[in-house]
């Protein structure tokens, strides 16, 4: 990580792409540092608010981490520290920039504030926003191709063929530009692990029930016999 850099102070640490961040500082991790600065570009409301920024060349995204479920209701942002290294951001930051710099299309890290708060952290991340693209609810706003689920087969496959489990594989979490290309995106508690057919079904079908659950919430055009496209594609495609 030639461009990357480490900083701690006090309860604070750090690790940003200094191509991007010559310095690092907490107000960067606030909305308001941008909005003073009117370089907020849109915003897009979940869990949480997820921001777009644009800070000098770069289209960033700003994510705060928060929990859900049950326990998100007692604790609503704050983690267990178990060491710097171990914490969420640093964790999806590091699987990001392995993954970007071997050519896979994920978002490129940009920036990660740890905030520690005796046995608790708080935590944020900055990546750059994938140009030109829709996640696959939007896309499947209209029926697509064959060819659509012989691509998105083979680039789960590829994904798996590295060991990349992705904790929450779901069609929100895909991404189609404009060049017909596909990108995974929020690396939260994503991991490498040795492939093996009981995780990588495992996260197949987590995918199937997106697409059912998405059929089902906003209409998708999609259906059955698309999955099996989809699966045959993945099935020639995985090692």
């Amino acid at each position: 990580m030639t461009n990357v850099k480490v900083k701690q102070q006090d309860c604070h640490y750090w690790k940003y792409d200094i191509d991007c961040f010559e310095h690092i500082s907490e107000a960067y991790f606030t909305a308001q540092y941008w909005q003073n600065i009117n370089a907020i570009e849109g915003q897009e409301n979940g869990r949480g608010t997820t921001w777009f920024i644009q800070h000098k060349n770069n289209h960033l995204v700003l994510r705060h981490y928060l929990r859900g479920g049950l326990i998100g209701k007692i604790s609503h942002d704050h983690y267990i520290f178990n060491g710097w290294k171990n914490c969420r951001a640093i964790r999806e930051f590091n699987i990001l920039y392995e993954l970007h710099e071997q050519g896979f299309k994920v978002p490129k890290p940009a920036a990660a504030q740890i905030i520690r708060h005796g046995l608790s952290y708080q935590t944020d991340l900055f990546t750059h926003r994938i140009p030109n693209a829709q996640d696959l609810v939007q896309v499947l706003k209209s029926a697509q191709s064959q060819k659509f689920y012989n691509d998105l087969g083979k680039t789960i496959a590829e994904f798996h063929n590295h060991g990349v489990f992705h904790a929450d594989l779901n069609i929100q979490n895909i991404l189609r530009d404009n060049q017909d290309q596909f990108w995974l995106i929020d690396f939260d508690r994503a991991k490498h692990l040795k492939p093996s057919q009981r995780w990588q079904l495992s996260n197949l079908k987590r995918l199937k029930r997106s697409f059912e659950k998405e059929k089902k919430r906003f209409g998708i055009q999609w259906q059955a016999s698309d999955w099996q496209i989809f699966l045959k594609a993945y099935q020639a495609t995985i090692s």
